[in-house]
């Protein structure tokens, strides 16, 4: 089965992991908020807490883009 990981699931990127699930994809999706977590755990996307800044990059990236 194929996977995609988007990177923000926000306005944009949650619709699409959603169109994605439903068309058989498995996904992974990040996101800056810690109780938005749970919300994408429950919809079947598997969830990463992200921050990006000029400087670093904070979170699971490795596990993340793993795949």
């Amino acid at each position: 089965m194929t996977q995609i990981s988007i990177l923000g699931c926000g306005w944009l990127g949650l619709p699409l992991a959603k169109a994605l699930l439903e068309n058989g994809f498995l996904v992974k999706g990040s996101t800056t908020s810690v109780g938005k977590l749970s919300v994408l755990e429950n919809l079947g996307i598997q969830a990463f807490q992200i921050e990006l800044s000029e400087t670093k990059i904070q979170g699971e990236v490795d596990s993340f883009l793993e795949n």
